[in-house]
């Protein structure tokens, strides 16, 4: 039976995953209702343009060109830090709002990233979660919180299991309320002041830029996103293969695997409108937005040999499955276990799954050294499925182990 969890339960969970980024980014429970709002950028959408590196956002090999035309690379090479920030061995880039980067309620953001000690040639970027935003519910963060990469769960350099550990990592935190994937400013009760600035596409853009201007020789990147960032990444990779073309691409989606209300075809279409987000799916993909988007990673594996998906999941996950999506007992784990076998099945050496038979919610954010909120999140190194924990499999994925397949409980 799913355990019962309240608005003010998922503020508790999620002060304590924004803890992560150095400071507590306050969440805010609210519901809003317009759907005025005004579109940031230019509005082109041609996405035709090249990165300060020379990388050709438009035809030319990139598998995802056609997303980048209609509107995701819109952003690529257009943003410069306003401030940069050395910090032992990290280094922090702060934006000024201006420029477009910003959270949800018009604050500044910030990117920062951490050389590692291993091969030069390895990159974890790491996207944060901490709730959505939209016209009937607003649960999420509000503010980045204080700079830093934070010593926890995947970025732990302390834990002896973690593979990441000495990888160079960029941090993206979370603050848009869009899952990194807005493009609108809205403002709720008509007054002409904006209320809620969903700046997504521009945040994750400018990270992305900054982590190719430090990093621009990985050879392999591990793209990781935990809760709204792990939905954030069935985007966002397409942008990562944009700007590194070459590289080995493995995403690592925690808690957040792309499901959404079984049956209810309007539900993830309507999000993504609201957010302005439509035109990142490809419009050749009729079917990557269902009542799911789970289509889209078949999309993706389909055109890119050089990808790979890792899904962590647990099966009655009370913040995704009860907090934003409302389902009942066994809904959540139906869709699940239903869409993620179908995918495991057409890539069968490509899509991989970690599914653990729990109500708790994500594990690569904390480890078993972090405090975190008991009974309500799983741990990096502490969840584990046949004997083997996330952070065991995950290394196993990595080092190409024979060892590794999917656990699935």
């Amino acid at each position: 039976m799913r355990a019962s969890l309240s608005i003010p339960m998922f503020l508790a969970l999620t002060a304590s995953l924004g803890a992560c980024s150095g400071a507590d980014p306050t969440p805010v429970a609210s519901e809003t209702g317009s759907e005025s709002g005004s579109e940031t950028g230019d509005g082109d959408g041609d996405g035709d343009t090249e990165t300060e590196t020379g990388t050709d956002t438009g035809e030319g090999g990139n598998p995802f060109a056609e997303v980048i035309e209609q509107g995701m690379g819109e952003y690529l090479g257009t943003i410069v830090p306003s401030e940069v920030i050395e910090d032992g061995d990290a280094t922090h880039y702060l934006f000024d709002p201006a420029d477009g980067p910003m959270c949800l309620r018009g604050g500044s953001y910030w990117v920062s990233a951490r050389a590692g000690a291993h091969d030069p040639g390895d990159l974890l970027i790491y996207q944060q979660g901490g709730g959505a935003c939209w016209s009937d519910l607003c649960t999420a963060f509000e503010t980045a919180g204080q700079p830093g990469v934070p010593e926890a769960g995947m970025l732990n350099r302390a834990i002896p299991e973690n593979v990441f550990a000495d990888w160079n990592a960029v941090y993206l935190p979370y603050c848009d309320g869009s899952l990194f994937t807005g493009d609108v400013e809205i403002d709720d009760d008509e007054d002409g002041e904006i209320d809620r600035f969903h700046h997504g596409l521009i945040n994750l853009t400018a990270g992305l830029d900054v982590a190719h201007a430090r990093f621009p020789e990985a050879k392999r990147i591990v793209l990781a996103g935990s809760s709204a960032g792990s939905y954030g990444v069935h985007l966002s990779n397409m942008l990562v293969r944009t700007l590194w073309p070459d590289a080995e691409l493995i995403i690592v989606a925690d808690c957040g695997v792309g499901i959404g209300k079984p049956g209810d075809f309007e539900f993830v279409p309507g999000l993504l409108e609201e957010w302005n987000a439509m035109r990142l799916l490809p419009s050749s993909c009729d079917d990557c937005v269902t009542d799911h988007i789970t289509n889209l990673p078949d999309w993706q594996l389909s055109r890119d040999p050089n990808m790979r998906f890792a899904a962590i999941a647990s099966y009655d996950d009370a913040v995704i499955g009860g907090v934003f999506l409302g389902l009942g007992p066994g809904e959540y784990e139906q869709a699940l276990t239903e869409e993620l076998a179908t995918l495991a099945s057409k890539h069968p050496d490509r899509y991989h799954r970690f599914l653990f038979d729990s109500t708790l919610h994500t594990t690569i954010s904390g480890d078993s050294s972090t405090e975190g909120i008991p009974g309500l999140t799983a741990t990096y190194d502490d969840t584990f499925v046949d004997g083997t924990s996330v952070a065991d499999w995950l290394g196993l994925l990595v080092e190409a182990d024979a060892a590794f397949g999917d656990r699935i409980e």
